[in-house]
């Protein structure tokens, strides 16, 4: 576990968009933030296995959002699909989802805590995120997945919608996660 925090906070030490995207939410949050998405197992991905680095959006959970959102001058705010804070500036973006509002945990009437946010995303690879004021990967699914080269089904219920969301199957949505980084797709609907 040591191994992929030391070489992600590397990594994400020399993002500059990362460091911008930070001072952001950090005007806008309490201490309670987690880094998921892509640009969590993707960049992982990059550092592990080579493939491409990932130009990918920033995807924040946050714990306590303030009150008032303060943005810098050039930047302005969206909403993403799911009604959230989306911040938007000239190279990247910035979901700024309340965990309160994940989609995933208010389906399945859960109480709103980060562990269950990772027991909901759709895909194994996706059940992992670097917890920004431990300064650690957590997600032991996700952590596994990326070991191993693989992605699988993690919930069937949000696998499910997110599927029918685009249009497509469940075992589709997959082989496309799975070829988009090169890895071997698991096609067992848990």
């Amino acid at each position: 576990m040591c191994y992929f925090t030391t070489r992600f906070m590397e990594y994400l030490s020399e993002n500059e968009k990362f460091q911008e995207a930070m001072d952001i939410v950090r005007t806008n949050c309490g201490d309670k933030m987690w880094l998921v998405g892509g640009s969590v197992y993707r960049g992982l991905a990059h550092l592990m296995y080579d493939i491409e680095e990932p130009d990918v959006d920033f995807d924040f959970i946050v714990g306590d959002p303030n009150g008032n959102i303060i943005l810098p001058n050039t930047w302005r705010l969206h909403r993403n699909t799911y009604g959230n804070p989306k911040f938007v500036g000239g190279e990247f973006s910035i979901d700024f989802v309340p965990l309160s509002t994940v989609v995933s945990i208010k389906r399945r009437g859960l109480e709103f805590i980060f562990d269950n946010f990772l027991t909901g995303t759709p895909l194994t690879v996706q059940s992992i995120a670097y917890d920004v004021a431990l300064g650690k990967i957590i997600g032991e699914i996700g952590i596994n997945a990326l070991e191993s080269g693989s992605v699988g089904v993690n919930n069937l219920g949000q696998a499910l919608f997110c599927s029918r969301k685009k249009g497509i199957s469940v075992e589709d949505l997959i082989r496309e996660k799975a070829k988009s980084l090169g890895f071997e797709p698991v096609l067992e609907l848990v």
